[in-house]
């Protein structure tokens, strides 16, 4: 199945080889006919797509990233050859690196492909998902710092909330807000929704979605629907004064200025310089590393089937989210659970080694 799979990803390679050079001739010759340019890369499209009996959107994805390996991600054109990139992570890496700047890309995709194409980790799921696109947008930060500020400072300027009308008596909601917001907004909703008692009929999607009302309409809490005289939800209504919190993690010298990118948790990879903005009025807290306190490597608190609150920390810290492939709930709103079977009589420290789960 994985020969196939690198198989399939050697042909694709050359598909989206000849894809862009076809494109690039067909181009020209348009061109050189007196069609406008835009009008040459509409005919080129089109002519992709019925040969490959697609759509002309579709044949321009396929245009666009065959475009890139040819002439910007030479080095990921070259591991998807080999079989190593699949398209899908080739998708991933030349959207994440879209804004990279010409002079800088190969040193961010030499970077990049050490990561990736490491020999895995025993019980690790490899850089896929969010977890590749973190991994290229901590090396821009690295090698392009100011570029990162840059595209920030434009984003934070486009800021909207946007609502459209849509089928059957329905809404959409659009936006683009600051993340540490949005992450705050999102842990409310959440905590609204896991407010009702069990008996309640709604999904969990579904609460969310009339927490997000209960808060418009200033509510303090979303009524249960179970319809129980004993339901136990507390609705006094009574005020309550909220700030949410948010997980920022950060080294020592980036608090004090340094350069080194932080995570925040539920989103991602941010700059230094966001990440010290948020902490300016943020409670800051310093982590311990389970094994500061113990004289031997592995800490006792792995040993016992649930952990302490250091290595609880440590382990929630450096796993990001959720470790099962492309699942990206943040690991402060996960679970604990054991690698292997924890045996309660025989513990050993290989059986607690912990992964963030999705509840």
């Amino acid at each position: 199945m994985t020969d196939l799979h690198a198989c399939e990803a050697m042909l694709v390679e050359r598909k989206l080889a000849v894809i862009a050079e076809f494109f690039s001739r067909r181009s020209s010759e348009h061109v050189a006919s007196g069609a406008w340019s835009s009008t040459a890369h509409e005919l080129a499209e089109s002519e992709v797509g019925a040969s490959l009996t697609m759509g002309r959107a579709a044949a321009g994805k396929l245009i666009g990233l065959g475009f890139s390996l040819k002439t910007r991600l030479h080095r990921t054109r070259a591991a998807m050859a080999r079989g190593e990139l699949d398209l899908y992570r080739v998708g991933l890496i030349d959207s994440a690196t879209a804004n990279v700047k010409d002079e800088l890309i190969d040193e961010v995709e030499r970077l990049l492909l050490e990561q990736v194409l490491a020999p895995p980790v025993a019980g690790g799921t490899g850089l896929t998902g969010r977890r590749l696109t973190a991994a290229i947008d901590r090396i821009v930060a690295m090698v392009d710092p100011e570029g990162m500020r840059e595209r920030r400072r434009r984003a934070l300027t486009d800021r909207f909330v946007g609502v459209s009308a849509a089928e059957d008596g329905m809404a959409k909601i659009l936006g683009s807000v600051p993340a540490e917001q949005a992450r705050a907004f999102d842990g409310r909703l959440r905590e609204l929704a896991m407010s009702v008692c069990r008996n309640d009929s709604r999904t969990y999607e579904q609460r969310r979605a009339d927490a997000l009302f209960e808060l418009t309409n200033g509510s303090q809490f979303l009524p249960c629907n179970c319809g129980r005289a004993d339901c136990p939800q507390d609705r006094s209504g009574g005020v309550v004064v909220r700030r949410p919190v948010v997980h920022v993690v950060m080294t020592d010298s980036t608090l004090h200025g340094g350069g080194e990118p932080a995570h925040l948790d539920g989103y991602g990879v941010i700059s230094a310089e966001h990440a010290r903005d948020i902490a300016r009025d943020a409670v800051i807290r310093n982590v311990r590393a389970p094994a500061d306190d113990v004289a031997e490597p592995v800490p006792a608190s792995a040993r016992v089937y649930r952990p302490g609150a250091v290595l609880d920390t440590w382990l929630r810290i450096i796993a990001g989210s959720c470790q099962w492939l492309h699942c990206d709930v943040p690991a402060w709103n996960s679970d604990l659970d054991h690698n292997e079977p924890f045996h309660h009589g025989t513990a050993t420290p290989n059986a607690a080694v912990k992964r963030s789960r999705r509840i």
